[in-house]
């Protein structure tokens, strides 16, 4: 007698349990869905600049460079023996090292940090990377982007560990920790080398807010799960009342 009185309030402490799970899965996919909508707006407006009238940094005003990722721009000058590489970049499953050189622009401007592509990195962490950077006048075109997000920072991110005279190795881009550094006034942005430019590498930019579908995936998950969670839940306490 005294099982069969306790069997109602363990399904009901069941079912509240199941209810408490799924609201949390629910609001997990929601955030996803949130995450999602904003990538959506990202991506648009990042293809709306695309179409925009292209920058010229050695005319425009360059205070602000930070507020200009997305656009097309073009720049006049040269490149400078101070080439910074991005640690702990991944293509095709390999580690590797974005190529950032710094662009002189004519007319005594700041430099700009161009992104030149991906390239390879020795399983031996002190062997440097070797390839060439022409240093003769010439116009460049590309992308204006921010460099990637790097996520929590630890102890020593910092670092800027000058590997040869011409070579430094960042776990972040740092602007004004570079621009100490190289005694180089930096544009707070870098410039993607279009893909047909010469003196790159490996080039695969994609867009901000690309990945949508990442998190679409993602709300379809954790809202399957909150119906799992609630429909085992509901056909243990069936079953429970049946054999009561």
């Amino acid at each position: 007698m005294q099982a069969t009185a306790r069997r109602p309030v363990v399904s009901i402490g069941l079912l509240a349990l199941a209810v408490g799970v799924s609201a949390l899965l629910i609001a997990l996919g929601m955030w996803q869905l949130q995450r999602a909508a904003e990538k959506r707006t990202m991506l648009a407006e990042f293809e709306r600049r695309g179409v925009a009238a292209i920058v010229d940094l050695n005319r425009s005003a360059t205070d602000d460079a930070g507020t200009l990722a997305g656009y097309g721009a073009a720049a006049t000058g040269h490149y400078l023996d101070f080439n910074i590489l991005l640690d702990n970049q991944l293509h095709q499953g390999r580690a590797g090292y974005l190529v950032y050189t710094l662009f002189a622009l004519d007319g005594g401007k700041p430099s700009i940090l161009v992104n030149r592509g991906w390239i390879g990195a020795a399983a031996d962490r002190s062997r440097v990377p070797r390839f060439d950077t022409p240093t003769m006048s010439q116009r460049l075109e590309g992308r204006l982007s921010r460099p990637p997000a790097t996520g929590l920072l630890f102890e020593g991110s910092e670092l800027i560990e000058h590997l040869a005279d011409d070579v430094w190795r960042v776990q972040n881009i740092d602007f004004p920790g570079l621009s100490t550094s190289l005694g180089e006034d930096l544009l707070a942005i870098t410039m993607l080398l279009d893909a047909d430019a010469p003196a790159g590498f490996v080039r695969n930019w994609m867009p901000p807010g690309s990945d949508e579908a990442r998190h679409l995936g993602y709300a379809f998950q954790w809202f399957a799960m909150a119906l799992a969670v609630m429909v085992i839940a509901v056909v243990i306490t069936l079953r429970s009342s049946k054999t009561g």
